[in-house]
């Protein structure tokens, strides 16, 4: 099984960010980054098979659709059996941690910024330890 790896946020210095620390931490080589949640459905829609996992990095507080909603409509068009979601924010709201555990596509929430480090332990998670062995 494959692993693609997608950023949503719309801050697109946090997205450029991104990419280039998952190259550094041999996290991903070729991360694909969307501004908003609609596109980011559209790309799932459109590339989902039984052959790929998609690891969706995903900031909650996004102006249209935001990652709660996201998160509603990926499970409404059924296709949280291809996603694992990583909730990333900037909100210290423990009610956001909470709200993200109901979600069973979500496999860990995190805090920004997200750095190097954070990248190596998620490698551990038994979810994504598959994808990293060597």
């Amino acid at each position: 099984m494959k692993l693609k790896v997608l950023n949503v946020d719309d801050d697109k210095m946090v997205l450029f960010i991104y990419e280039k620390m998952m190259g550094h931490a041999d996290f991903s080589s070729h991360p694909k980054s969307f501004s908003n949640g609609y596109e980011t459905l559209d790309y799932i829609s459109e590339y989902k098979n039984e052959d790929t996992k998609f690891l969706i990095f995903l900031d909650v507080n996004m102006p249209n659709l935001d990652g709660w909603q996201f998160m509603d409509k990926l499970k409404s068009i059924g296709l949280t059996n291809y996603c694992h979601v990583l909730v990333v924010t900037s909100s210290i709201d423990l009610s956001d941690k909470e709200k993200s555990e109901t979600y069973p596509v979500v496999i860990d929430f995190i805090e920004k910024p997200i750095n190097i480090e954070k990248l190596n332990q998620l490698k551990q998670l038994k979810q994504l330890q598959p994808f990293f062995e060597n």
